[in-house]
């Protein structure tokens, strides 16, 4: 075959687009797939064939090889929606939101009746706290496509969040009355089942789930996570701990590509970096930074409230929510691009270095971004509740030499056993707790860091320990109340009827609207076994902090 022959059948798909035109038709995907990597090998390319490829690459985690061929299909065919949804879904896997909502609204432009765009449209503006948005979008979905299951799926699980049980059965059942296996539709109900308490329902409707198989990575971490809660509830820790560990890793290797390659700084390597320039750096470079730290909204006080995720910060945050006098902002990205001052060491040189302007600048637009999240703190004292703003502590002296810090501290073995059973958000200091001794020596790299930041750093600073808020709440309260200097007030036992009234995100939401319970201290121990390989990694800093050793 000529040269000039083998460049028309690269371009037009040659003879095996009937094929794989038959195979889709045919519902069978994995034949179309295969036949499309045959074709690619043998040097065929067209857009359908690079979108199938990359589907396969999608479903092992390996998103950055396939958005390679979707870059490829975007050339050849820069208006083709199928193409654009499937870049928005990569982008979406990727956690890169921003991009992915880009990407769908193109598809959407091109082509407004196509029901795919508008559902991963939703997913988008899901993961970019719209709820509102992604529930239009999903509604257009399904309404442009009533027999597509997938919106009635994540229709259901945005019920979830509303808590709209009601809503959660009708939408779910409908789109598993279209697909038995919908997993989000699935995974709804699961939910509905474990806020009714009925953990055997659980265990009953997701083990068949994972058991069939072909689940997303995502939803089948999402289903290992639910079915380790519900033998959790039973008191199975022994069956409930490899259900997390499955989890975390299906939810490494998603973001292995992303987080996980070289080149990428992990959250236990950030805190050995920035220890170590911290251990040598002059206290006095790190003092307030010049210009007007005071100019902003006229408030009582400033306070961050910092520790490490799960320290029990979602409880304190409400309970000081609940002063009259206090105001408090759950886990917003106030301080901004802050990373971006400790990326290098010459980044953080020019942080200790900044002028008057540059910090009114920076502190005019951390008060402008309180503002976007709809707080007005004048004449209160003003939370900003960030746990792992502990990191970025050398920013906020610079900028706020006078506000306080609130430290968050918890039983380091609860710690470490609530993160890594909980589900965040991955990023790259994050990433690290999906595996457990990575996750042990971040907090572990995490609490050296305060220690080093305490003695170098000018900021008035108290611990909070949370299991004396557990014991002695009224004690506890009055302490941080002077620490704030107001005055303690009875409102503040009413905390979790502000959580029900609050929009609270974090996975401590179900919880704090509890009220107190015993139940969170000292879960550790029916874990030791599993935990035993990490123990002596949180043991110093369990002595040093005061907990029984067993």
């Amino acid at each position: 075959m000529s040269k000039t022959s083998n460049k028309r059948m690269a371009s037009s798909g040659g003879d095996v687009m009937p094929a794989v035109h038959a195979a889709l038709a045919a519902g069978d995907t994995t034949r179309a797939v295969t036949l499309a990597q045959a074709a690619l090998a043998q040097g065929v390319e067209a857009p359908l064939l690079l979108n199938l490829c990359a589907y396969s690459l999608e479903l092992e985690g390996r998103l950055v090889e396939a958005m390679d061929l979707l870059d490829r299909a975007f050339r050849l065919a820069p208006a083709d929606p199928t193409i654009l949804n499937a870049i928005g879904r990569n982008y979406s896997k990727q956690g890169r939101a921003d991009e992915a909502l880009r990407a769908f609204d193109v598809a959407i432009s091109v082509l407004p009746s196509y029901a795919p765009a508008h559902n991963g449209r939703g997913l988008a503006l899901e993961m970019l706290g719209d709820p509102e948005g992604a529930w239009a979008s999903q509604e257009t979905a399904s309404r442009l496509e009533p027999q597509y299951p997938d919106p009635l799926g994540a229709l259901a699980a945005l019920a979830v969040q509303r808590q709209d049980w009601t809503a959660v059965r009708a939408h779910a059942e409908r789109a598993l009355a279209l697909d038995p296996y919908q997993s989000a539709a699935t995974l709804s109900l699961a939910t509905l089942e474990q806020h009714e308490g009925d953990t055997a329902a659980v265990v009953a409707r997701l083990a068949p789930l994972l058991q069939q198989g072909g689940l997303a990575p995502l939803h089948e971490a999402s289903a290992q996570r639910m079915l380790a809660d519900a033998l959790d509830t039973q008191g199975r820790a022994a069956e409930a701990f490899p259900a997390y560990a499955a989890a975390n890793r299906l939810l490494r290797h998603a973001h292995q590509s992303t987080f996980g390659r070289d080149g990428v700084e992990g959250g236990v390597a950030l805190t050995e970096r920035l220890g170590a320039y911290f251990e040598a750096a002059d206290p006095a470079a790190w003092a307030g930074a010049p210009g007007e730290p005071g100019k902003g909204p006229d408030v009582l006080g400033h306070v961050f409230l910092v520790g490490f995720p799960r320290s029990g910060t979602t409880l304190l945050e409400q309970v000081l929510a609940s002063h009259p006098k206090i105001v408090a902002l759950e886990e917003r990205p106030t301080l901004g691009d802050v990373g971006a001052f400790f990326f290098t060491a010459e980044d953080l040189d020019r942080l200790a270095d900044l002028d008057g302007p540059a910090a009114d600048r920076l502190r005019a637009d951390y008060w402008k971004r309180v503002a976007e999240c709809g707080i007005d703190p004048a004449g209160k004292v003003f939370v900003d509740k960030l746990p792992l703003a502990t990191l970025w502590l050398p920013y906020i002296a610079k900028l706020f030499p006078d506000a306080k810090v609130l430290f968050a501290r918890r039983d380091p073995r609860d710690v470490v056993l609530s993160c890594f059973r909980r589900r965040f958000v991955v990023n790259g200091a994050l990433y690290a707790f999906t595996e457990l001794e990575d996750l042990s020596r971040f907090y572990a790299g995490t609490m050296g860091l305060a220690e080093v930041y305490r003695e170098k750093l000018s900021l008035a600073w108290q611990v909070h320990r949370h299991e004396d808020l557990i014991e002695d709440f009224d004690a506890e309260a009055k302490s941080i109340c002077a620490f704030l200097d107001v005055k303690w007030d009875k409102a503040m036992r009413d905390f979790a009827e502000t959580a029900k009234r609050r929009d609270v995100r974090t996975p401590s939401a179900s919880q704090v609207r509890r009220g107190l319970y015993r139940e969170g201290m000292a879960q550790w121990r029916a874990y030791a076994e599993p935990m035993a390989p990490v123990l002596p990694i949180l043991q110093p800093w369990v002595e040093r902090f005061g907990y029984p050793a067993a």
